[in-house]
């Protein structure tokens, strides 16, 4: 113990800084260990997600959403998925079908939610279909956020290349 005491009294700075660097490495790893191991205990998704166990559409809706896509020949896969707040639905389309259609059947297959579940939930739809040597195909997604009343459509246009600049001039050497 007196070596401890004479330590202190020839160290006095260097035992209190350095007792204040151990603590806080103390306070830096138990923090560390609360945030990465332990986590903050909730949800993966927080308080996003509230309110979707009342507003829920069950399996046999979402095979019954599917089913009914499919039945007409236009759609050939029809799928949905439900996350959180979102629905996602994808639409592959027969050879026949053009782009203007499968937005329409899109929009129209929105009629299948209620008017609880347009309210709710926001809508995400990828549209595509398979091009050939003789078809044009597409692949397009749209969005329709539960405040708003229709869909909206990403630019599905090709980019064509610049063309240079017929009036630049060459550089003067």
């Amino acid at each position: 113990m007196k070596k401890i005491k004479k330590f202190y009294k020839e160290h006095r700075i260097f035992t209190i800084l350095m007792s204040i660097v151990i603590v806080c490495i103390i306070l830096i790893i138990t923090i560390a260990v609360q945030l990465f191991y332990f986590g903050n205990g909730n949800d993966k998704y927080g308080a996003r997600c509230e309110g979707a166990d009342q507003v829920e559409i069950s399996d046999s809706r979402k095979s019954d959403f599917e089913a009914n896509m499919t039945t007409d020949g236009k759609v050939k896969i029809a799928e949905i998925k439900v996350q959180c707040k979102s629905i996602y639905i994808y639409f592959q389309f027969d050879e026949s079908v053009n782009l203007d259609d499968a937005k329409g059947i899109a929009l129209k297959s929105l009629e299948s939610f209620t008017d609880e579940e347009k309210d709710f939930y926001d809508f995400q739809f990828t549209l595509k279909k398979n091009s050939n040597d003789t078809i044009e195909g597409f692949l397009i997604e749209g969005a329709k956020n539960k405040n708003g009343n229709g869909l909206i459509w990403n630019n599905n246009r090709k980019v064509e290349p610049k063309e240079a600049d017929s009036n630049a001039t060459e550089k003067d050497e």
